[in-house]
């Protein structure tokens, strides 16, 4: 910054700031303010999740539990198998469970997926899980591939865990908002 001298009425020499208008401002280029829009947007949209695949309705949520995730994934696979056929248990390891769900008329199917990690401090778990329709549809589907995670949570008696707690919203389950599931 330019500092102006000039003299006193005293004799002594005083600095002054130039005027606001004779300052040099901090100039962005169009490029630059271009670069720096698309870089905040696609970090914005880098903290989303990102959608299986464009146009097939999907679902993804967070569920925390006071309970440890050996027995989460136990009653998760005991209710897949209890709601067959609707519910086919394709894969289970202590850590993914894999299911496919078939409406009754068998014009729907949604692959759901399940992870399950033990948290740090204690005997608790985190789960997430994700369903995603096979057919090409809307992304908004009523609240069906939240309903097929719920369905399997509430039916296992795990929604009235103590510490159950549910993290999930319209980016990361556009059907979430339309839902009224039943178990």
């Amino acid at each position: 910054m330019t500092r102006l001298y000039k003299s006193s009425a005293s004799g002594q020499r005083v600095t002054t700031n130039p005027p606001i208008s004779r300052r040099k401002q901090p100039h962005f280029s169009a490029t630059m303010r271009t670069l720096l829009v698309c870089v905040l947007i696609s970090g914005l949209f880098g903290a989303l999740p990102a959608a299986p695949s464009p146009y097939h309705a999907f679902c993804s949520a967070l569920w925390l539990f006071e309970t440890p995730c050996a027995k989460i994934s136990f009653l998760l696979e005991k209710q897949i198998e209890d709601f067959s056929p609707q519910y086919q248990l394709v894969s289970a390891t202590p850590v993914i469970i894999k299911a496919n769900h078939t409406s009754l008329d068998g014009l729907q199917a949604e692959n759901i997926t399940f992870t399950l990690i033990p948290t740090i401090l204690t005997s608790s778990c985190r789960v997430s899980g994700q369903s995603v329709s096979l057919n090409f549809t809307t992304l908004l589907d009523g609240g069906l591939n939240y309903c097929n995670l719920y369905k399997l949570l509430a039916a296992s008696g795990l929604t009235s865990d103590p510490g159950f707690t549910e993290m999930t919203n319209v980016w990361a389950c556009p059907g979430y908002g339309l839902s009224s599931c039943t178990a």
